[in-house]
């Protein structure tokens, strides 16, 4: 999960630092193989059309009931699951999404949820503050409403945007602000910084596009060049904080080094149980098979490849090894491979290696 893990001190814990309680918490969870995190796409559907996303249909077909949902939520949390994101697609476009998130919450799990809020009404904001959720992750996609209309492809969705981050704002939530950087915005990454600055909310942000999760290379022509991405990078470690998002995949002595298959899961919302939701494989079913079959399946997928990657695996041997960030979703998507080497991530780690 993007979001690291709940950060508030669980009640009977004094005032350990929440960030080394769920870190220990992460360590035991990998030792006993247990998925203690877990992202859920509710839905495909999306109200918006955003050039880069990995959404390989933007909408809702033949996805899961909310019973099959929860189903998935209670077996998740018997297999030893603490924290749960909710995403799209756009999850509000789900007319039942509250009545999924209110049983996740039901169960005690921590609950993460990912939206773009330019479907947030007041109504729907009490109901998200009921919900107690650990963090509400926003995505950002400009500063201004030009630029941001010109990823999203919405009319009005900027000003939808704003009154969704206030009306959250006004009931004390804790949020994140996330921008893709990417061709059609990096030149308002600072500004949208500012932003999130003025309205006191954390701000981060992601050079990174993938290809999407139905093998299309499409997003990868709004990806910067290697230069710009340093060039961004450079700018952002200038002025008021911003935390540039760690790839979650990088593959160096093993094709999998991320919690992919050690203590995170993924369920898109047909019900296929993957390593993340920019990973769609092994594609276990849950409406033939259970949560603990699925898991076992991951965890083996992720051994195996580990135990016996390709004679082209250059990773271990390779001179800038220490600055990439290619992983095995970034090789997945684009070759069908988990360990080829592509030329972007090398060029960008050879240019981070010389900037330290």
């Amino acid at each position: 999960m993007t979001s690291g893990g709940p950060e508030r001190p669980h009640p009977g814990i004094d005032t350990v630092d929440a960030a080394r309680f769920w870190s220990r918490v992460l360590r035991r969870g990998e030792e006993a193989r247990v998925p203690v995190e877990a992202m859920i796409e509710l839905t495909y559907g999306c109200n918006l059309r955003c050039v880069h996303c990995f959404n390989p249909t933007h909408l809702a077909r033949n996805e899961l009931t909310a019973e099959q949902i929860k189903a998935i939520v209670d077996q998740l949390a018997s297999e030893g699951c603490l924290s749960v994101g909710f995403t799209g697609g756009e999850l509000l476009t789900r007319k039942d999404a509250f009545e999924i998130l209110e049983h996740a919450k039901g169960r005690g799990l921590a609950i993460t949820l990912l939206t773009n809020a330019t479907l947030i009404t007041p109504g729907r904001a009490d109901r998200i503050q009921a919900l107690a959720p650990h963090v509400v992750e926003i995505s950002i996609y400009g500063a201004t409403r030009t630029t941001y209309e010109r990823v999203t492809r919405a009319a009005g969705s900027f000003t939808a945007f704003l009154n969704g981050v206030r009306l959250l704002l006004a009931r004390d939530l804790r949020l994140v602000l996330k921008m893709p950087v990417m061709t059609l915005n990096h030149h308002e990454v600072e500004q949208a910084r500012a932003l999130a600055h003025a309205l006191a909310v954390r701000f981060v942000y992601s050079t990174e596009i993938t290809p999407r999760v139905d093998g299309s290379l499409e997003p990868l022509q709004y990806r910067l060049a290697p230069k710009e991405v340093v060039r961004v990078e450079a700018a952002m470690r200038r002025g008021p904080r911003a935390d540039a998002e760690a790839a979650s995949c990088q593959a160096h002595a093993d094709v999998f080094t991320c919690k992919c298959g050690r203590t995170n899961v993924a369920v898109t919302p047909y019900g296929r149980m993957n390593l993340c939701v920019s990973f769609p494989i092994p594609g276990y079913d849950l409406r033939a098979g259970t949560v603990a079959e699925g898991w076992r399946a991951l965890a083996a997928l992720v051994d195996q490849a580990n135990a016996a990657p390709s004679g082209a695996y250059e990773c271990p041997a390779c001179a800038v090894r220490t600055t990439c960030r290619q992983g095995p979703v970034d090789a997945w998507l684009s070759t069908g491979t988990y360990d080829t080497c592509l030329p972007y991530f090398k060029a960008l780690a050879g240019l981070e290696q010389k900037r330290r």
